[in-house]
């Protein structure tokens, strides 16, 4: 009898405790800020350099409790202090927010101003082997044509998990998180990756500005955006326009301007966007488009070499 009281006494105490912890994991769910707290000079600030106004200091001024989220000209980031490096005039937009307990929340975007262009932030090789140089222009094709030849790549598309970036793929630098791994898929193999097409072509210039066209011949729609790269990290944010890519994929994609440049050479070019889970009811990962150049194509199709797919 003793044995059964303590059983029941013990119960109610466990009852009695996970009672007085549920509040506290309410409370600790809730929002505590609003969008309206995070306004430019209370929760951050945007200041442009001393000595050189074309680079722009972008800084938190939040409780470091608070990770801290930016969406900038060139890209996205979550460091207390972020800097911009920015070779063109123009207005650009910055979106900054917070990671709360119970959720993100952002503030209204804000926009800066840089006046004249800076040559030297455009010197860096990835400029110029995307563009072709200052004043200059370069096309890209997917590598996947309409008889379903892939000239250099095993296909249009390869995967990479959310931690990979220029660093994992050209094996310079650490992986961004624990989630490192790569599928390169054939498309013979698997062709239904997206179908063999002609699928336009996409064209970067540095004419006046860092512009891009591109036009999807196999979604049926013409884009006129900029870009904007940021070289240390090799990411790059498209403005008005997006990669060439697959009317599979179309729909799997909340944002088809936040790229990372994950190879990029003379000749071929590779550059991921992230799958959304909810959206393709598929784990997040990398969805990396495989391109060729122009005069790359044009050197094949005339009787040039191949030295094989790309490793």
């Amino acid at each position: 009898m003793k044995k059964i009281l303590h059983a029941v006494m013990a119960l109610i105490a466990l009852m009695t405790m996970a009672g007085a912890c549920s509040p506290e994991k309410y409370a600790l769910g809730e929002i505590d800020l609003s969008p309206a707290q995070l306004t430019e000079g209370k929760s951050y600030r945007i200041e442009h350099d001393a000595n050189n106004p074309n680079i722009v200091y972008l800084t938190s001024l939040m409780d470091p409790k608070y990770t801290a989220l930016w969406e900038h000209p060139q890209g996205r980031s979550q460091d207390k202090k972020v800097t911009l490096k920015m070779p063109f005039p123009g207005e650009y937009t910055v979106k900054f927010g917070v990671e709360t307990r119970g959720g993100v929340v952002y503030g209204e975007p804000v926009s800066f101003k840089i006046d004249a262009m800076y040559a030297e932030f455009i010197s860096d090789e990835t400029w110029t082997l995307l563009t072709g140089g200052a004043g200059q222009e370069k096309t890209w094709f997917l590598d996947l044509d309409a008889a379903g030849v892939s000239r250099h790549f095993k296909g249009p598309m390869y995967f990479y998990g959310t931690g990979d970036w220029w660093g994992t793929v050209n094996k310079t630098g650490e992986p961004l998180n624990s989630d490192s791994w790569s599928w390169e898929p054939d498309w013979k193999g698997n062709s239904w990756l997206m179908p063999a097409g002609d699928y336009g072509r996409m064209t970067f210039d540095l004419k006046g500005g860092a512009n891009v066209n591109v036009n999807h011949a196999m979604l049926g729609k013409v884009q006129k955006g900029v870009f904007n790269i940021d070289t240390e990290k090799k990411t790059m944010r498209m403005t008005g326009a997006s990669p060439l890519h697959g009317k599979p994929q179309d729909g799997i994609v909340v944002d088809w301007g936040d790229v990372r440049i994950m190879s990029l050479t003379k000749n071929t070019m590779q550059l991921a966007v992230l799958r959304d889970p909810v959206l393709s009811n598929d784990g997040a990962a990398m969805l990396t488009f495989n391109f060729i150049s122009k005069e790359y194509k044009e050197s094949l199709d005339q009787g040039g070499s191949e030295s094989g797919p790309a490793k």
